[in-house]
């Protein structure tokens, strides 16, 4: 029998698109879901973060205008200072005052500081025969014209350039100006004109101007009313400003890809421009704008902000993720309609054979060679072995799988034996010696042979045996199938799990943080109606972060890869940890935590693993109890043992289900009708987390009387004593490093709520400025950071003698390739992978400053 080499196409096409092909185009759908879902999230991500970085510009912008104009007003009320302390302010007084402040270096944008005199009409000529004889013979008040009240700069520093076009100018006969003296005058305080037009745009490009007016009053009158204080009027202190000028002297070059524009909004009907950045030549609406009101002396000013082509186009678009995703989909799908092709090939032939199979010795023959053609077409090898003249036979393909020309003929049993790698020859043999000496009629078995080039090769081992009327084995034949591809797979598989848990913990961390702080009231308060959608967020989000934990955790413990730091610990202080951080928990749920405190216990345990498996038991116990519920604790010794035992009030544990207690993804309640949360992977992670520790687990339950789960521990003998006085002393600084924001925020919380002073940077660049200047008492980094690595960071540390011994905490998603990569070579580090949680933070943080100190 022979195939036709033009039905492979044809073949492979009705392979991916025939019904039988459903579950690769369920693979494909799943996969571009995924990808697409992932794409979208990141991209939904990057516009948040950029739009949090846009408001955050625009409140430090407006922030800054408002505080350099009080600032301004602090000048001049300085000045009114010096003219109410003394009866006769001379011109060199004003000028040596105003000098002092070094204005453009201090306050750039400021055009200088002036007064202007009140002068009656019947005072008009006297002030300016005054004026002329310090040495000013053309001076004048102007413009000239009968007034029923006058006012006259009189002095205004620095006295040069455009400022002498403003000298004996009356700015209370303009009415904009008028109208902000008045209310000055009126009110007693400063005020601010609207729009003007300077006297000092002698030259160069009009800009929008602006007045600031503080009035000063004779010291001898009453100021009770309007009208006394417009009778002791002696004039104003002030200061002009060119709009353009100010708004550079404030912001510098701000930022520029934020566009902004101010307003006088003071007339609703009238708004008038103040100023306004170069619009950009692109008509595309902006991604992100913002109005901030400013209301100063007098004067309600807007500004209005908006991103610019260059920021909206700055956000990432994550292309290379969907590009990825799309690919990868391809290739699964791909291979899983290849594996369809080979399947209906095989079936085909196995029922083609199974039809001649009835023939005659010629029906035979054929019926033999298609079955080398499954064996062929499956991948799979065939072996014999007559086990009295201990001899063998296999296929060529059994030998190519191993990377040996085919051997023709019978070949000894050693010849076999030699190809077996091995650490795995002893196990092998004894399976097959107690499957001839046993009355099996099949066995089947995973092992490993060595490949002609050294290399070791999976493989899965079929086979029946046959036996003579006594019961002994004669012959034992089968297959041998190559599970490289499949292992390869599996690892595939497992990396991939590995690497989407990671990349989607790592924004659930910021997710869990951002809303942890806005819940905590920190930021401000929250409005009522979005309260209980933020809790409801933040819960699911936890929850979701549970969940990835828990499947890490029992993905490191399969592959013997979780750590642990094993060391004599008082076992009664962290069963104290354990309840107050859950005492949280059980406000919630309306359940009362009872603790008795006992005598001190000492075991090796690894803490951050004890309290994982004590925070499990003590959150399922106030779960299942009802409102109003007890869980108590208790510590008994027993035996050099010691016994913590979790007690609750609800339903107990279904005697059907109590074999199960401790199994991967076990829940009393069926998916379909599940009323408490959870991921059913606790126990079975704390059984194992317990058997790593030399410790146990176990529970009594009677349905309707509650539960009880416990823990044993091997007591230490040690009389180690707890040094309470370091304990409690807490590092006077901590330097967090951390390139999200968010959870760079949240940790800084956290460490600040337990008295420390963290310290925030997000760039090695800007820990490296802080660690030379002043080393702070611990470091708690992240390792993948925009501009380096945690790891050449903490290096550079150990290299140099002001950081020798700095205690560094890792909190990071990639804690497993830190460790890798360190290798123990550095030591006063320690590891918590994210999301981590405050009780796991501050007690590992605390020892490691507790032995850098010791040292």
């Amino acid at each position: 029998m022979s195939f036709n080499r033009r039905e492979s196409p044809f073949n492979l096409r009705r392979a991916i698109f025939t019904q039988k092909n459903t579950l690769a185009w369920f693979v494909l759908a799943i996969a571009l879901l995924t990808t697409l879902l992932a794409w979208q999230y990141l991209r939904q991500r990057e516009v948040v973060l950029a739009e949090r970085q846009f408001e955050l510009l625009a409140t430090d912008m407006a922030a800054a205008i408002h505080k350099r104009m009080v600032d301004h007003e602090q000048i001049l009320l300085g000045a009114a200072g010096l003219i109410d302390a003394s009866e006769q302010v001379t011109r060199q007084e004003w000028k040596k005052q105003i000098e002092r402040l070094r204005l453009s270096e201090h306050y750039p944008g400021i055009m200088g500081v002036g007064f202007a005199a009140a002068i009656a009409p019947d005072e008009l000529a006297a002030f300016e025969s005054q004026v002329r004889a310090e040495g000013f013979p053309a001076f004048r008040v102007h413009p000239e014209g009968e007034r029923p009240f006058y006012t006259s700069i009189l002095f205004l520093e620095p006295f040069a350039g455009r400022n002498l076009a403003a000298f004996g100018y009356d700015m209370y006969s303009e009415s904009t100006r008028r109208q902000a003296m008045q209310n000055a005058i009126q009110s007693g305080e400063t005020r601010v004109t609207g729009a003007v037009k300077l006297l000092q745009e002698t030259h160069g490009k009009v800009q929008t101007g602006i007045l600031m007016y503080v009035p000063v009053y004779a010291s001898d009158m009453p100021l009770g009313n309007a009208s006394q204080r417009q009778a002791a009027l002696r004039g104003f202190v002030y200061s002009p400003y060119r709009m353009g000028d100010l708004l550079h002297g404030i912001l510098g070059n701000a930022n520029p890809r934020i566009g902004y524009e101010l307003r006088d909004v003071t007339d609703t009907a009238a708004p008038a421009l103040l100023f306004e950045t170069e619009q950009p030549t692109d008509t595309a609406l902006p991604l992100f704008s913002r109005q901030v009101s400013l209301p100063l002396y007098g004067r309600d000013w807007q500004l209005s902000f908006s991103s610019t082509p260059a920021f909206d186009q700055s956000i990432p678009s994550h292309a290379l993720v969907l590009i990825a995703g799309v690919g990868i989909s391809a290739m699964l799908f791909m291979l899983a309609s290849l594996l369809n092709l080979r399947r209906d090939q095989a079936e085909a032939l196995a029922a083609r054979m199974t039809e001649k199979m009835r023939a005659s010795n010629d029906a035979l023959r054929l019926s033999e060679e298609r079955q080398r053609l499954v064996l062929k077409g499956s991948n799979d090898g065939w072996w014999d072995v007559d086990i009295e003249q201990w001899r063998f036979v296999a296929s060529a393909r059994a030998w190519e799988m191993l990377g040996y020309p085919q051997h023709r003929g019978f070949q000894s049993l050693h010849r076999w034996q030699a190809v077996i790698a091995p650490s795995a020859r002893h196990s092998l043999l004894t399976q097959l010696h107690d499957a001839i000496a046993s009355d099996t009629m099949s066995f089947a078995c995973e092992t490993r042979f060595l490949h002609k080039n050294g290399s070791e090769v999976c493989l899965l081992l079929r086979g029946a045996l046959q036996r003579d009327d006594t019961g002994k084995a004669l012959r034992a034949s089968g297959t041998m199938l190559d599970l490289t591809e499949q292992k390869q797979v599996e690892a595939m598989k497992s990396e991939f799990v590995s690497t989407v848990s990671h990349e989607l913990r790592t924004p659930l961390t910021s997710i869990s943080g951002a809303l942890s702080i806005v819940n905590s009231g920190s930021l401000g308060a929250v409005p009522e109606p979005m309260q209980k959608m933020l809790e409801i967020a933040h819960t699911n989000s936890l929850r979701l972060n549970h969940l990835i934990n828990d499947l890490l955790d029992m993905e490191k413990l399969a592959a013997g890869k979780m750590t642990f730091d094993i060391r004599v610990q008082r076992i009664d202080a962290l069963v104290t940890d354990a309840i107050t951080a859950n005492q949280a928990y059980a406000d919630k749920h309306q359940v009362t935590l009872q603790w008795v405190p006992s005598d001190e216990y000492w075991a090796n345990v690894d803490a951050i693993r004890l309290q994982q498996v004590l925070s499990n038991f003590l959150s399922n116990a106030i779960k299942f109890s009802p409102p109003g519920g007890v869980v108590s604790v208790t510590l008994a010794e027993m035996a050099s043992r010691l016994r913590i035992s979790v007690a609750d009030q609800g339903d107990g544990i279904p005697a059907s289900f109590q074999p199960l207690i401790f199994s991967k993804f076990a829940q009393a309640d069926s998916a379909d009708n599940r009323q408490k949360p959870g991921t059913g992977l606790g126990l079975a992670i704390s059984r194992d987390l317990m058997e790593k520790m030399d410790g146990a687990v176990g529970f009594h339950s009677e349905p309707g009387k509650g539960a009880t789960f416990w823990l044993e521990l091997p007591l230490a003998a040690t009389d180690v004593q707890e040094d309470t006085d370091e304990q409690a002393e807490h590092a006077k600084r901590v330097l967090v490093l951390d390139d999200d924001e968010t959870y760079a925020q949240f940790m800084g919380l956290m460490l600040r709520r337990a008295g420390y002073s963290p310290t925030i940077t997000h760039s090695v660049r800007e820990a490296r400025l802080v660690l030379s200047d002043n080393p702070p008492d611990a470091l708690v980094t992240d390792l993948r950071l925009p501009d380096g690595h945690g790891l050449s960071l903490i290096r550079e540390l150990r290299l140099q003698g002001a950081t020798r011994d700095l205690p560094v905490l890792v909190v990071s998603a990639y804690c497993d390739e830190g460790q890798r990569l360190l290798d123990g070579q550095v030591q006063g580090v320690a590891w918590l992978d994210k999301p981590v949680e405050e009780f796991k933070v501050l007690p590992v943080l605390a020892d490691l400053i507790k032995r850098a100190k010791a040292q």
